[in-house]
């Protein structure tokens, strides 16, 4: 159980670690401009900063991946169903994964996007609240989760041109808050899990 505890530990650092890498790259930026620009394009090739994102996202990365096989076994201990937490736990890992191509493989090169592996992200906090849906005293994080999830998606799908919402002027509010969807519940649940495994 320590070992997941510490696992656990490591992954709520993952979204501190991501939005402090973007808040200090964009600091260290000349121009950047956290509203109308993308986080990825403190990365790209010729950036000022290039060097300091792409360490950023791999300790993200790093992060994530333990936090995924944090949540397998603490979900797996806790839960009711080993089926959701290996799909909990595949599903943040692979996002994990695609993060690694997303800093060593800077804008505009196509492997940029991890080959699509981030997109199971999406369905790993829904994965999650199915592997605990028996354990009662995390109803109120499977009720965030399921939340979380869908909030998620939603602005998942605004990315992606539904309702035509973003514009070039305004791409960097609606990808940060989107990115605080993807990484928030990670540190929630760590958090949620950590302290009922230390209760138990």
């Amino acid at each position: 159980m320590r070992i997941t505890r510490g696992l656990l530990g490591v992954g709520i650092a993952a979204p501190f670690i991501f939005f402090g890498t973007l808040i200090v790259c964009g600091w260290l930026t000349p121009g950047y401009s956290h509203v109308s620009q993308y986080g990825s394009e403190l990365g790209a090739a010729g950036s000022p900063t290039a060097g300091l994102f792409k360490a950023g996202v791999l300790w993200t990365a790093f992060a994530t991946i333990a936090a995924a096989l944090g949540l397998y076994r603490a979900a797996d201990r806790l839960g009711s169903g080993r089926l959701w937490s290996i799909l909990a736990g595949v599903a943040l890992g692979l996002f994990g994964v695609g993060l690694v191509f997303g800093a060593l493989f800077p804008m505009p090169d196509p492997r940029h996007g991890g080959f699509g592996l981030g997109m199971a992200v999406h369905g790993a906090p829904l994965f999650l609240a199915l592997a605990l849906r028996r354990e009662h005293r995390l109803r109120n994080l499977n009720l965030f989760l399921v939340l979380t999830t869908a909030v998620m998606v939603t602005f998942f799908a605004i990315m992606m041109g539904v309702g035509e919402l973003v514009t070039r002027a305004n791409v960097g509010v609606y990808q940060r808050l989107y990115s605080l969807t993807v990484f928030g519940w990670i540190a929630v649940a760590g958090v949620a899990l950590r302290r009922t495994l230390s209760s138990r």
